[in-house]
């Protein structure tokens, strides 16, 4: 048998080392840290898509033992934020998800802070508290069931949403919502200002 020369040898810890860091996010994201040990995630941006993505009819709860369904919001461009308090970029994110809320909620569009700890509202509502986040809705997944089901490989993951349910874009990783150019950008989607975004011609019946 022939011994493993240096550099094969540095070729195949190369290599380790990239599938590592390949799948780094995906295995932070969905692995509960306590608040202070969880490392930052990338920056994230949000993408539109060229054809919205039909999403499943999920049903979370809001903390009090009442089941919410995504459909409740069916008229409304919703941005639901899944997130939880071990996650240290989503704690850094959520102070600007309220920023957006407080300037753009109303009739038309809704900000919806899904978290995935484990311990429910026991974990979140201090949080909350401490950084006045009141003015976000907050939705729960405790097993991050729902997450999975929309395709979620991290936290934070943002989605946006039109107003028939379906998935219009996606943000992966902490953004600044607050931003004039992400404000305008939403803005622009939920007062109709942009280009209809194509359906899925297997949903509505279109020919392809």
């Amino acid at each position: 048998m022939t011994k493993p020369t240096k550099l094969n040898t540095k070729l195949l810890l190369a290599a380790i080392a990239g599938m590592a860091v390949a799948g780094l996010w995906a295995l932070f994201a969905m692995t509960p840290k306590p608040p202070g040990e969880a490392e930052p995630g990338p920056a994230g941006e949000l993408r539109i898509w060229d054809q919205a993505r039909p999403l499943p009819d999920a049903t979370f709860s809001d903390g009090a033992g009442h089941q919410v369904r995504l459909s409740d919001y069916r008229g409304k461009v919703l941005l639901v934020n899944f997130w939880a308090t071990w996650c240290e970029p989503c704690r850094i994110e959520m102070p600007a998800l309220s920023a957006l809320q407080a300037k753009l909620s109303g009739p038309s569009f809704t900000v919806l802070a899904v978290s995935g700890d484990r311990t429910g509202k026991e974990a979140v509502a201090p949080f909350i508290a401490a950084n006045k986040l009141e003015n976000l809705p907050v939705l729960y997944d405790p097993n991050l069931d729902i997450a999975h089901a929309f395709g979620v490989k991290g936290l934070p993951t943002s989605l946006l949403i039109d107003r028939a349910g379906d998935e219009i874009g996606r943000a992966e990783g902490a953004l600044a919502w607050d931003s004039p150019k992400i404000e305008d950008r939403i803005e622009e989607i939920v007062e109709g200002r942009v280009e209809s975004i194509a359906k899925d011609p297997a949903k509505t019946g279109a020919g392809r």
